[in-house]
């Protein structure tokens, strides 16, 4: 009866996930009964959900055969727990190779389906994205029931958003949100946020905003319902509002971006934010605000990266940390310090081509060059890694070439001068990687062009269309079959065919500019085989063709649609059209009108049409031009020039007497006995001024009054 209670109890602190209290009731189950399996099971499994691994490993060790074949799921997922990966997947491969091959009689259908499960983490953990993707799709393929399992399908939308596969992504959410009832959607808020993740990676940032919204409410839902308070709801959605702010960081919102991230930072002692996500902000903070708040990002950056956070961290997320710090140390001017951090990045991430374009940017730094010739050394660093790592070569290549354009000639006795746009050329030209991307193609070229070599650019343009393939059978099997039953679907556009197409088009305009028409008749020829409804194609066809082949050309001209139909050339007439006159000025409107046909001819522009012969002589004015002042527009004029513009300014009637005049002037005198002159009374001065102004006194209403006098105050207003 003990064991039969002790037994129920374990199932319901199980159900209520509740393994501390489970622990110690599984404890008292063996020591009723040793040799139970049961118990020690299911202390086993109560040590590995409190992450207590290394007490489950040693249970494992001292019991392995009450555990039997059943010991590998526990030992593996507590390897997992103490990050000793390597291991963890080894013994979970061997164990589903056993399987596979029929030698292993232990484990079930469930146990198989945990550990593909278990090694799909674990591959996502290590980085091997790609590898999580695959054991996600077996898992998905043995276990149909597995995509009504939430867990299963979020952690499978996280490996193929991270394995570059958005669109697997999506389509799973879309099936899972299908098969789950809509009382329980409100749960699957961290699908929905994996749907956002994936909108993110496909580009489609305001998709992704929109479905972040719909996580923050679903989440806002579902923890409500399970009675959390603010704070826990809070804490709960910090991941969802960093993503938030990123999102709004990418679309240039900094001040929002920002405040997410500060946000999410003012919560980071509450226990259930997770240091990872506090990490996240705090990095992302710090790659916001780049070159300002240097001291208080670097205070962020160090309480970030601790090494328990570390230790949680993918790859990915540890690598961009890192170089962000030697981005900072960089920015404080601290030389010594970041080639440090850039050696511990190199050493952790050899592999990697962020280390190596970090200190090129650092020895090509402005200060690391001198005045007449780039730093040679920056170049050679790229170049070695290059050699060395050719299959990832593709970002240190484009910015060798970038650092090449921008280099001046060599003036170095001895060495033959190399223009710096064709050393570029040469180094785009080697990365495989784009060799048939239509830009670096597009580039290439236009630096070619633009260094006077046309032979070059157009070998190599023609040297890219025999990689991509010149003949039918690379394109025929991307028409689709309607197209050649006559259907209207048209050609079905694979990967390759728009590249191709793409490419044939932007060559055969460059061969055109250049008059190398065999060369453009080629090119349309293509793009006539990957499309023959293609019209344009077949014009320039017949263009490129009527320089050297009538023949050809009058083939494909008769395969051009007629654009005038048979009846309507009888209605055009062809004479009247070149005897159109254009319409006269306003000024022989009614004359012209009266003559009944204008016979004279007219230029455009001129405001005089030429007299009809019988009209007799037309006599001009001749009408003097206004003089005035220079850089007038008289279409713009604004404010018309005032007419007492010559005049001095104490002349004029918009002028008033400062108080120091009016003191001047009553203490002005000339020789003994005589009287003020009459042109010194301010009366009569500004009587005659207003008479002569006009309304020019209007237009410029009391602007004289403010203009600065020489040795005036200091501190007096200017004009």
């Amino acid at each position: 009866s003990d064991m039969a209670e002790l037994c129920a109890l374990l199932e319901a602190q199980f159900a209520e996930r509740a393994f501390g209290e489970a622990l110690a009731t599984a404890e008292a189950l063996i020591e009723t009964e040793p040799s139970s399996a049961v118990g020690l099971r299911c202390q086993c499994a109560c040590l590995v959900q409190l992450a207590r691994a290394d007490e489950a490993l040693t249970l494992l060790d001292g019991h392995a055969d009450a555990f039997g074949t059943s010991i590998v799921l526990p030992r593996g997922f507590s390897l997992y727990q103490k990050g000793e990966l390597r291991d963890a997947l080894q013994l979970l491969e061997s164990a589903l190779a056993l399987a596979s091959s029929g030698s292993d009689e232990g484990g079930g259908s469930d146990e198989r389906a945990g550990m593909l499960h278990l090694v799909a983490q674990v591959h996502y953990k290590m980085g091997a994205y790609a590898e999580a993707a695959k054991a996600y799709r077996r898992v998905l393929a043995e276990d149909p029931s597995a995509a009504e399992d939430e867990e299963v399908c979020t952690n499978a939308t996280a490996a193929y958003v991270m394995a570059g596969l958005p669109a697997d992504a999506l389509r799973l959410v879309q099936q899972t949100q299908q098969q789950t009832r809509t009382s329980t959607k409100q749960h699957m808020y961290e699908l929905v946020y994996n749907s956002a993740c994936a909108h993110i990676v496909a580009g489609d940032l305001a998709q992704a905003e929109e479905r972040l919204e719909e996580a923050l409410s679903l989440s806002s839902q579902a923890l409500q319902a399970d009675e959390a308070d603010d704070e826990e709801v809070a804490a709960e959605q910090a991941p969802i509002r960093v993503q938030k702010a990123f999102v709004a960081h990418s679309l240039g919102r900094e001040a929002d971006a920002q405040e997410g991230y500060l946000s999410v930072l003012r919560m980071k002692g509450h226990e259930a934010v997770d240091s990872t996500v506090a990490a996240v902000a705090a990095n992302n903070l710090v790659a916001l605000r780049g070159d300002r708040d240097l001291f208080d990002s670097a205070k962020r950056c160090k309480a970030a990266l601790t090494d328990a956070v570390a230790a949680k961290l993918l790859p990915s997320q540890k690598l961009c940390f890192l170089a962000n710090q030697v981005i900072l140390t960089w920015h404080m001017g601290k030389p010594t310090l970041c080639r440090e951090q850039l050696n511990a990045l190199n050493n952790a991430f050899p592999e990697s081509e962020v280390p190596v374009l970090l200190r090129a940017a650092l020895l090509f730094r402005p200060k690391a060059t001198s005045k007449e010739q780039p730093s040679v050394e920056a170049e050679e660093c790229l170049a070695v890694w290059a050699c060395k790592h050719p299959k990832i070569a593709a970002r240190p290549l484009l910015a060798l070439a970038q650092m090449q354009a921008h280099a001046p000639l060599p003036t170095a006795k001895g060495h033959v001068p190399i223009d710096p746009l064709r050393k570029a050329a040469r180094t785009l030209a080697a990365i495989d990687q784009l060799r048939l991307s239509p830009r670096l193609v597009a580039t290439v070229a236009a630096l070619l062009e633009r260094l006077g070599d046309v032979t070059a650019a157009a070998d190599f343009l023609n040297e890219t269309l025999d990689k991509l393939g010149r003949n039918k059978s690379i394109l025929r099997p991307f028409v689709n079959s309607a197209d050649a039953e006559g259907g209207s679907e048209g050609l079905q556009e694979g990967p390759l065919l728009r590249k191709h197409i793409l490419i044939l088009r932007g060559a055969s305009t460059f061969f055109e500019r250049h008059g190398l028409w065999h060369m453009v008749a080629q090119a349309q020829q293509q793009l006539l085989v990957a499309d023959p409804r293609d019209i344009s194609a077949r014009a320039r066809m017949v263009v490129a063709a009527s320089h050297f082949d009538p023949n050809l050309a009058a083939e494909h001209d008769e395969l051009l649609p007629e654009v005038v139909g048979a009846g309507e050339e009888e209605d055009v007439d062809v004479e009247a059209l070149e005897n159109l006159q254009l319409s006269v000025s306003n000024r022989h409107s009614s004359a012209v009108a009266a003559s009944g046909k204008a016979t004279g001819k007219r230029w455009v522009g001129d405001d005089v049409a030429t007299p009809d012969p019988g009209m007799g002589p037309n006599k001009r004015r001749k009408k003097r031009k206004p003089r005035l002042p220079k850089d007038f527009d008289p279409a713009k004029p604004g404010l018309m020039p005032d007419a007492e513009r010559w005049l001095p300014t104490k002349e004029r009637s918009t002028y008033r007497k400062t108080k120091r005049d009016k003191k001047n002037a009553a203490q002005m005198r000339g020789p003994q006995g005589a009287t003020v002159s009459a042109a010194l009374d301010i009366s009569t001065a500004k009587s005659t001024a207003t008479a002569a102004a006009g309304s020019s006194a209007t237009q410029l209403g009391e602007g004289g009054r403010n203009k600065k006098k020489k040795g005036g105050k200091k501190g007096a207003a200017a004009w």
